[in-house]
């Protein structure tokens, strides 16, 4: 079995399970030692307190995400408009035109259906799937990803269409740049 880094939606669980368990931490100690009364003024003058750091805590972890958000997801990337590749669908082939495109190119496909509902689902060169999107009559419906790995990528139906839906299936190519 392979193991596989989900890159930065990965490290944001690892800080968030470890914050998480911080805090909660943090609760069951303040629990124990609260078991005997407190006056209000105290517990309203420390409260008071720790508001000033919570809020200190919560702008630093939010500003945080925020600058990460703005580096790793597609919109931060701003560069020219994606190479829209027109996928058609139909019992039982796909077209694409055109047929290939350079590795790291921004890839919008244009997918719609001839005939009945299709699932295209993108394979990359190893394998794995790496995004879905429903085909349909009438409809043209968008899925965009940054194909970086150079390779015969693979599309094939995830929705049942018909007798030789197991049949279908097409390459695209992904040119070394």
């Amino acid at each position: 079995m392979r193991l596989h880094y989900g890159g930065p939606q990965t490290a944001i669980a690892i800080v968030f399970a470890v914050i998480a368990l911080g805090l909660a931490a943090l609760f069951a100690f303040v629990a124990l030692q609260t078991r005997r009364d407190v006056p209000f003024e105290r517990v309203r003058t420390s409260g008071y307190g720790i508001r000033r750091y919570w809020l200190g805590f919560l702008v630093v972890v939010l500003g945080a995400a925020v600058g990460i958000s703005l580096v790793e997801l597609p919109y931060s990337q701003g560069a020219a408009p994606p190479t829209v590749v027109r996928v058609s669908g139909g019992q039982f082939y796909w077209s694409a035109s055109p047929s290939q495109v350079p590795a790291g190119t921004r890839v919008r496909f244009d997918v719609t259906s001839a005939d009945v509902n299709h699932g295209m689902g993108l394979y990359d060169p190893d394998g794995q799937l790496i995004g879905s999107v429903q085909a349909m009559p009438g409809y043209h419906n968008r899925l965009d990803v940054t194909l970086r790995k150079a390779g015969l990528y693979r599309f094939s139906c995830l929705e049942f269409c018909g007798i030789y839906h197991h049949r279908m299936a097409r390459t695209f190519r992904v040119t070394a740049s």
